[in-house]
């Protein structure tokens, strides 16, 4: 998977995150007024996503009695 960045034609920007059969799997929301805001956002959408896969992979931090 890999993000793009893409021009709205209206002087905003988006991003959109493909697979690897270049199929939209999950677009921004918001429209950024720059090209290096939209691309910040999709690094960030991209942590976000990483830590909640770390956390919900990582089991039970005390366990469980």
């Amino acid at each position: 998977m890999h993000f793009e960045i893409r021009s709205t034609g209206r002087h905003l920007w988006t991003w959109v995150l493909l697979n690897a059969s270049h199929l939209t799997v999950m677009e921004s929301d918001r429209t950024f007024p720059s090209e290096a805001q939209a691309s910040a956002a999709a690094l960030a959408f991209s942590k976000l996503v990483t830590r909640a896969g770390k956390t919900l992979t990582a089991g039970p931090a005390g366990g469980l009695l």
